[in-house]
């Protein structure tokens, strides 16, 4: 039986923020957390962009108003975003192939359910290696 997006824990490693929330807020809410990003959401819960701390620094060093610009304005929009049903052994393989910015999942509704960080890609590697051992 493979593993899939489900099996992992993507509930860590991220925040989220709306697409009319200001890069301040972004910015605020990216500290709370060691390391991951800040996942941008529409009213309906869906993934609009991300924010990492690359597009915080670059928005700061052009002179942009945090308290002012919104979140949609400066978010980075490559990210692949995968389900929560998917096998591990092609999520994998579809982010070698494009190399996204991020990686999220979502549920069958299309709604954000958790990012799939570094981390994560490290477990699900580590996942589909054991289950190669296995002959499974």
């Amino acid at each position: 039986m493979g593993k899939t997006v489900a099996d992992l824990t993507l509930d860590d490693e991220h925040m989220t923020v709306g697409v009319a929330d200001t890069l301040q807020e972004a910015a605020k809410r990216l500290l709370t957390i060691s390391g991951g990003i800040v996942v941008v959401l529409d009213d309906d819960q869906r993934v609009k962009g991300v924010l990492g701390q690359r597009q915080l620094i670059k928005a700061m060093s052009e002179g942009v108003d945090g308290e002012a610009a919104q979140c949609h304005e400066y978010m980075e929009m490559d990210f692949m975003q995968v389900e929560l049903k998917d096998s591990l052994k092609s999520v994998l393989a579809d982010i070698q192939t494009r190399s996204p910015q991020a990686v999220v999942a979502v549920d069958e509704n299309q709604e954000f359910v958790g990012y799939f960080s570094p981390g994560d890609y490290q477990e699900a590697v580590q996942l589909v290696d054991n289950l190669k051992g296995l002959n499974l």
